[in-house]
């Protein structure tokens, strides 16, 4: 998939992202989707974090590729089979960068995976604090899910081989 579209498209999706999250003030039950704001917060910014971190750092992509999550080898059965879905963006590496470059890069993923949502939390808390509360759970489950199976299996895994 071509890079200049598929970033894009991903920037695009979380500024809608943010834009509906901000929305949801008169909305009656906003829970869902401000769950739902919350994990599109998880997704588009991981590749997006990628790439953009990459290419300061000189790391060149060809394009992008639907492919399973790294965490689909967490060993959690309903988990792995989730995230063995080909739903999951990976960006193809043209052209390597030192070392240090390569593990910005990959770990920039994961952090943004991991600290995105807390917009959607700040949002939430100007006006419904039990819903951001419910969020800000989420989001620190989500750090400690994400920081230890990322380092088993994932993109921190990549980062730390890369040195």
């Amino acid at each position: 998939m071509n890079l200049k579209i598929v970033n894009l498209t991903l920037t695009i999706c979380i500024i809608l992202t943010i834009l509906v999250a901000y929305n949801l003030r008169d909305f009656s039950f906003r829970i869902v989707p401000l769950t739902i704001c919350w994990f599109s917060m998880v997704y588009f910014p991981h590749c997006l974090a990628h790439y953009v971190v990459g290419r300061i750092f000189g790391v060149e992509f060809s394009h992008y590729a639907l492919s399973s999550s790294m965490l689909s080898k967490s060993g959690i059965p309903i988990l792995s089979r989730i995230f063995s879905a080909k739903v999951f963006l990976t960006l193809r590496i043209k052209k390597r960068s030192g070392k240090k470059s390569m593990f910005a890069m990959f770990l920039s993923g994961p952090i943004a995976s991991m600290l995105s949502p807390l917009s959607i939390v700040y949002i939430a808390s100007t006006y419904d604090p039990t819903s951001a509360k419910f969020l800000a759970i989420l989001t620190v489950l989500n750090i400690v899910f994400s920081g230890y199976f990322s380092y088993k299996n994932g993109c921190i895994r990549k980062a730390i081989n890369s040195l």
